[in-house]
């Protein structure tokens, strides 16, 4: 017995895959779309999209999701209503097919927002407008979305305040996806208690610099953190200095998409 699993585990690497890919594991994907969100965590046979970033973007992210021969998505987390995070909505819907979609409790007076709920109508998709902290299970993936402490301001728009913060655990592999979480929101989550511990840390609001950032480092520790930003508008040099400081890998979507893998125990760079 042990000889044949041997030999399958060689065939398995000659293929090209191993075993603990053979068991599950978890693709995640940032893609390169400019100073905007878009990220897919693929596993189980079950596909989660994090934001959709700009509608220009639309065309590109379907493209990306059929290269990965994505047919359906099992869920979509809107973190908030910015322009770079819903704007591509419309056309990732009239291509694929939805499950679930979250997003935060809140409306906003915008051209994406209307063409936002326009494309939740015409697609029949019952969206749940969360107004307090949930947690559920898909797949081997334990999700809980934190809602922000906030109230929306239309005369500030600090949509920025209402991210929806999503972390992820997949067995032993904690992941923490932040939307554009800064100010009295990021100020909550570093000294409120939240558990921000985790393995890949995508950085909040493009990896522009915020008083908080030194408490959010400390407290998450990550070994990569994704920083969504373009060469028009690049990451904050301080907080490209502090990530090193701490060691933290930094994967950027300046340098083009970004690929991890993990079987559950570890994390790769694909």
């Amino acid at each position: 017995m042990k000889r044949v699993l041997s030999i399958l585990i060689c065939f398995a690497s000659l293929l090209g895959c191993s075993p603990a890919a053979d068991l599950g594991g978890m693709d995640i994907y940032t893609f390169s779309i400019g100073k905007a969100d878009c990220s897919l965590l693929s596993f189980d046979g079950k596909n989660v999209l994090i934001d959709v970033g700009e509608k220009d973007d639309g065309d590109d992210i379907v493209q990306s999701l059929r290269s990965l021969q994505v047919e359906k998505l099992d869920l979509v987390i809107l973190t908030h209503f910015d322009k770079d995070h819903i704007g591509g909505f419309a056309k990732v819907a009239d291509a694929i097919s939805m499950d679930r979609v979250l997003m935060p409790d809140y409306v906003r007076d915008s051209e994406h927002y209307a063409a936002l709920e326009a494309s939740l109508q015409k697609h029949a998709i019952s969206a749940d407008r969360l107004s307090e902290d949930t947690a559920f299970e898909l797949g081997r993936a334990a999700f809980t979305v934190w809602t922000s402490t906030k109230t929306y301001d239309p005369e500030k728009g600090n949509d920025n305040q209402l991210s929806l913060v999503a972390a992820i655990r997949f067995d032993q592999i904690r992941l923490l996806f932040m939307g554009d979480a800064e100010g009295g929101w990021l100020n909550d989550l570093c000294y409120k208690g939240y558990e921000l511990g985790c393995d890949i840390l995508k950085f909040p609001y493009h990896g522009n610099w915020q008083k908080h950032i030194p408490a959010l480092l400390a407290l998450s520790l990550p070994q990569y953190a994704i920083l969504t930003d373009s060469e028009k508008n690049p990451a904050d040099i301080r907080t490209l200095d502090a990530l090193k400081t701490l060691d933290i890998t930094i994967l950027r979507t300046i340098d083009g998409d970004v690929h991890l893998f993990t079987d559950g125990k570890k994390v790769t760079v694909r």
